[in-house]
């Protein structure tokens, strides 16, 4: 019985805590995709051809943004647990996805 409380109940204790904590650190992560799932989901299944104003109204403003050198640019959303990157050309026209990755 001592065996239990010094080591099964403590083991049991640190993974459930361990969970939860994954959990709560990766929710900013799972929002974001989520608002891009939802973006790309309601009209033609691609984020290709919206524009940026569509996209920041759906899932905000980006973290990141840099120009490309050809009038475009690269708008990067991260959040913990998730990470994605949109290439615009001069019009502010989704190009597609340039990086996209979830931990």
């Amino acid at each position: 019985m001592d065996f239990l409380w010094i080591w099964v109940v403590p083991a049991i204790g640190g993974l459930i805590w361990y969970m939860i904590t994954q959990a709560v650190v990766k929710a900013p992560g799972t929002l974001l995709q989520s608002k891009f799932s939802v973006l790309t989901t309601d009209t033609s299944g691609v984020i290709k051809g919206k524009t940026y104003s569509e996209i920041v109204s759906a899932c905000g403003a980006p973290s990141s943004v840099s120009p490309t050198g050809d009038g475009g640019k690269l708008c990067q959303w991260m959040a913990t647990g998730y990470h994605i990157a949109l290439l615009f050309d001069e019009n502010d026209v989704c190009l597609g996805i340039s990086h996209e990755a979830k931990v």
